[in-house]
C-alpha cells in the first residue's frame, strides 16, 4: 500500500513526493521519461526487498508502473506468465508483466484493491486505473493541453500546480449526499477516477483520449437455491479471507460489536498462522446505543482474540476534528472519521502496517434501512398526489425522506430523496439565494443518473439497483475514502475482505429475497454467520461505527461549534445562512429535532472552507 503521483509537462520533485510520505514511509523515488514523470512512496508489505521498490520497469524498458494496493490473486496470474524471470515476489511485478503481455483489458482479472498508472512508451500512452469498488482513491487534474497530473491524494496535485478553486455548483449535492460522488470533487478541475474505470492519456498531446469501465455489475441468478447460495457464500468468503491474509508483516483487525467484523475475525483466526490482534473504539460516559466496547469484548472472548480498547471523549473530538477534515481532504459528513483516526494511530504505535475491516457488507447484502421500503416506494409512487404538502415540520428524518421519495417523479429522483440529508426546501433556506438555483437542484439527480447508467443498473429493480449504486458511490467516495485517507495518514493499509471481487460478483448476482425484506436485512449473510457465531452476537441491535455526537451537540461541544461558526468571517458566511444554522443548533439542543447528521455536515463544511479558502 503506497502513494502514487505523476504528471505530464511538469517534473515531480522531492517536495511533491513528500506530500505523500505518510502513505509510504519505507522508500520513495521518481522517474522521468520525455514529458512524463512518475513518483511513488512505498509502505512495504509484500516482498520487503528492493525488488519491490517503485517506479518499476520491465526488463525491456518499454513499460513502467506506479502501483498502490494489493492484488490478492497475483500468484495465480503469475503462473500464466511462463518463462518469465522475476526479480522478486511482489504483486506489482506480477501485474507489470501481466499488463505487458495481455494489455489493459487484463485489469478485469485483478482481484484486489488498487489504483495505478501504467506507462506504455511504445504507444506513447499512459493509463490511470481505479479498482472496481474504489477502495483506493485516485485524483486527476487537467489544464487544457498544458498539464495533466494524477495523485493518490489532492495535496499531491496541489504540489504540482493544481488550483484551489471551490465549485459552488456541488455544494447542494454534498449537503444532500454528505459526500461528492466520482468523478467530481468540490474543487473545480480536480476529479476522481470512477471506480472500475480506466483513463487513457496520449503522452504526446497530454490529452485524455478515452475512458472505459471494467467494473460491471453481474446479472441476477434467479435459479440458485438458498442452500446452494449458502454453501457458495461460505466457500467464497473463506477464500477471500485467506487471500487477504497475504502479507510479509503481521496483521491486525478492527472489531466492532456487530456481526460483520465478528464473522470476519472468526474466519481470520481460523485461517491465520498466528494470532490476530483486534481493536475497538469506545467513549467516555456514552450509552449502549453508541458504545460497542462490551459487545466487542464478548465477541473477542468467544472468537479467542486479544482485543485492545481505545477510549475517546468529547474534548479530543473538539481538538482533533479540524485536523481530521484536513486529512480526508474532501468534506465528508461521516462521523466515523473520528474513531478510525485513533484506532489507526494505536495500531501504528503497536507496530502493525496492515488491518482488516468488516466494511463492504451492508451494500451488497442489504444492511441499510433505506433498502427495506424501496419496492413499496416504487409502488406508492404510482398513486397520484400521495402525501403531498410541506414537510419542513416533519421531525423524523427517515419519514421525511421516505415521503419525499414516494412523491418523486421517477426512480432516480426517488433515490435522491431517499439519500438526501437536506431536501430542496431545507437547502433553499440554508444556502444563500444566489448559490442555490434550479440548476443546482437538478445536479444531484444528474450525478446519480450518470452512475446509474455507467454501471448499467436499469435492468434491476429499485432495491437491487440502489444496493449496487451504493457499492460504487456511497461506499467508494465516502466510507472507503475516509478509511483510506485516515488509516494511510498513520501508514496503515486497511483491507476489506468482504469486497473480494469473486465474492462481490457472487453476492450481487443473488436475488433480493436472500438479502432484504420489508423487516429483515442481510438475510443470507446472517444465516452463514449462524454457522460460526452464537445468535446473541449475530442478532444484536445494529449500532454502526458511531460517536456520541447527538449528546455532544446538545451540550458544550455544540455551543462551542456554534460560536465558532457564528463568529467567523470569510466566504462561508457568503454561502450559508448563519441564522438558519443557529436554528438547527437550537432545535437540536432543545430536543425538538435530532439534527446531528445535518449539523455534522455543516460543521465539516465550515472547517474545510476555513482551512482551504480563507
Amino acid at each position: 500500500m503506497c502513494g502514487i503521483i505523476g504528471s505530464l509537462n511538469k517534473e515531480i520533485s522531492e517536495n511533491s513526493l513528500n506530500t505523500l510520505h505518510h502513505r509510504g514511509p519505507d522508500y520513495q523515488s521518481y522517474f522521468k521519461w520525455q514529458n512524463v514523470s512518475l513518483g511513488h512512496t512505498r509502505l512495504s508489505i509484500v516482498d520487503l526487498s528492493e525488488a519491490g521498490n517503485q517506479p518499476m520497469h520491465t526488463n525491456c524498458g518499454n513499460y513502467t508502473i506506479v502501483f498502490n494496493g494489493e492484488i490478492y490473486n497475483h500468484q495465480e496470474l503469475r503462473k500464466q506468465l511462463s518463462g518469465m524471470q522475476f526479480k522478486g515476489h511482489s504483486d506489482t511485478e506480477t501485474i507489470l508483466y501481466y499488463l505487458r503481455e495481455y494489455g489493459m483489458e487484463a485489469v478485469k482479472k485483478f482481484n484486489g484493491i488498487f489504483s495505478f498508472a501504467f506507462l506504455d512508451k511504445l504507444q506513447n500512452k499512459l493509463f490511470i486505473v481505479r479498482d472496481p469498488f474504489g477502495v483506493k482513491p485516485l485524483y486527476y487534474y487537467s489544464k487544457e493541453d498544458k498539464l495533466l497530473a494524477f495523485s493518490s491524494e489532492i495535496k499531491g496535485l496541489l504540489s504540482l500546480g493544481a488550483s484551489k478553486e471551490l465549485d459552488h455548483s456541488l455544494l447542494s449535492s454534498f449537503l444532500k449526499l454528505k459526500y461528492s460522488p466520482s468523478p467530481y470533487t468540490l474543487y473545480k478541475n480536480i476529479k476522481k477516477v470512477n471506480p472500475g474505470c480506466v483513463i487513457e492519456v496520449n503522452t504526446s498531446s497530454n490529452k485524455i483520449i478515452s475512458k472505459f469501465n471494467f467494473g460491471k455489475v453481474p446479472e441476477i441468478n434467479s435459479k440458485i437455491s438458498e442452500s446452494e447460495a449458502l454453501e457458495q457464500y461460505d466457500f467464497l468468503l473463506r477464500k477471500a479471507v485467506k487471500r487477504q491474509l497475504m502479507s510479509d508483516v503481521p496483521i491486525s483487525m478492527l472489531l466492532s460489536g456487530g456481526v460483520d467484523s465478528a464473522l470476519l475475525a472468526k474466519l481470520a483466526k481460523e485461517e491465520s498462522d498466528g494470532d490476530i490482534q483486534t481493536y475497538t473504539a469506545g467513549y467516555v460516559n456514552a450509552n449502549n446505543d453508541v458504545n460497542e466496547l462490551e459487545d466487542a469484548e464478548i465477541s473477542a472472548k468467544y472468537i479467542g482474540v486479544k482485543n485492545t480498547k481505545v477510549i475517546l471523549d468529547e474534548q479530543v473530538f473538539l481538538k482533533e476534528l479540524p485536523s481530521l477534515i484536513n486529512y480526508v481532504e474532501e468534506p465528508l459528513g461521516t462521523q466515523s472519521i473520528f474513531p478510525i483516526h485513533f484506532l489507526s494511530k494505536r495500531i501504528n504505535q503497536d507496530g502493525y502496517k496492515v488491518t482488516l475491516t468488516g466494511q463492504g457488507v451492508d451494500e451488497p447484502w442489504g444492511g441499510y434501512n433505506r433498502y427495506n421500503p424501496q419496492e413499496l416506494i416504487e409502488s406508492f409512487r404510482k398513486t397520484p398526489q400521495f402525501l403531498k404538502g410541506s414537510l419542513r415540520t416533519v421531525r423524523n428524518d427517515n419519514v421525511r425522506r421516505a415521503v419525499k421519495a414516494i412523491n418523486a417523479k421517477d426512480t432516480i429522483e426517488g433515490f435522491t430523496e431517499s439519500y438526501s440529508l437536506f431536501d430542496d426546501t431545507m437547502l433553499k433556506v440554508l444556502l444563500n439565494h444566489d448559490i442555490f438555483d434550479f440548476k443546482e437542484r437538478a445536479f444531484t439527480n444528474e450525478l446519480i443518473k450518470y452512475n446509474y447508467e455507467l454501471y448499467n443498473l436499469n435492468t434491476r429493480n429499485a432495491t437491487s439497483a440502489m444496493m449496487a449504486l451504493d457499492a460504487r458511490m456511497n461506499l467508494a467516495d465516502d466510507l472507503l475514502l475516509y478509511t483510506d485517507k485516515i488509516s494511510m495518514r498513520h501508514s496503515i493499509e486497511t483491507r476489506v475482505p468482504f469486497l473480494d471481487l469473486d465474492l462481490m460478483e457472487f453476492a450481487e448476482s443473488l436475488p433480493n429475497s436472500m438479502k432484504v425484506s420489508l423487516f429483515k436485512n442481510k438475510i443470507l449473510h446472517k444465516k452463514l454467520a449462524e454457522k460460526y457465531l452464537p445468535k446473541e452476537i449475530i442478532y444484536r441491535k445494529k449500532r454502526g461505527f458511531k460517536t456520541p455526537r447527538k449528546k455532544w451537540f446538545e451540550g458544550e461541544v455544540g455551543r462551542k461549534l456554534e460560536r465558532d461558526i457564528l463568529e467567523s468571517s470569510g466566504i462561508f458566511r457568503d454561502l450559508f445562512n448563519i441564522n438558519e444554522i443557529s436554528r438547527y443548533f437550537r432545535f437540536h439542543r432543545e430536543g425538538k429535532v435530532n439534527y446531528e447528521k445535518q449539523l455534522f455536515s455543516i460543521i465539516v463544511m465550515f472547517y474545510w472552507i476555513k482551512d482551504n479558502f480563507n
